[in-house]
């Protein structure tokens, strides 16, 4: 059945990295990834590559609000986790969020 899905919040955020870095930048992000989800209100944590794009990688997270969302980025800063990532990075992620309309 197909239906309005109210206060689920959707968040991509594409990082640019150094190619030869991705693995490493991959592996940082996979440390975290149990505890990610287990975060309150995460919904869904992925973290993508695409083989033909190593110098891209994608976080697709689905939390129940976009609150929650905040709460995970501020124990990510807190952690200093942005600064572990940022040898990997060449510019700022583009993010994107969105509220799902359907289920």
């Amino acid at each position: 059945m197909i239906g309005l899905t109210a206060g689920i919040f959707v968040m991509i955020a594409e990082f640019a990295v150094v190619p030869e870095k991705r693995d490493d930048f991959v592996a940082v992000t996979a440390a975290q990834v149990e505890t990610i989800r287990a975060f309150e209100g995460n919904i869904q944590f992925d973290v993508l590559v695409d083989p033909k794009r190593p110098d891209v990688v994608v976080y697709v997270e689905r939390w129940k609000t976009a609150e929650q969302q905040e709460a995970f980025y501020k124990w990510w800063l807190a952690k200093g986790l942005t600064d572990v990532l940022r040898p990997y990075v060449t510019a700022a992620p583009k993010i994107a969020s969105y509220t799902q309309a359907v289920d």
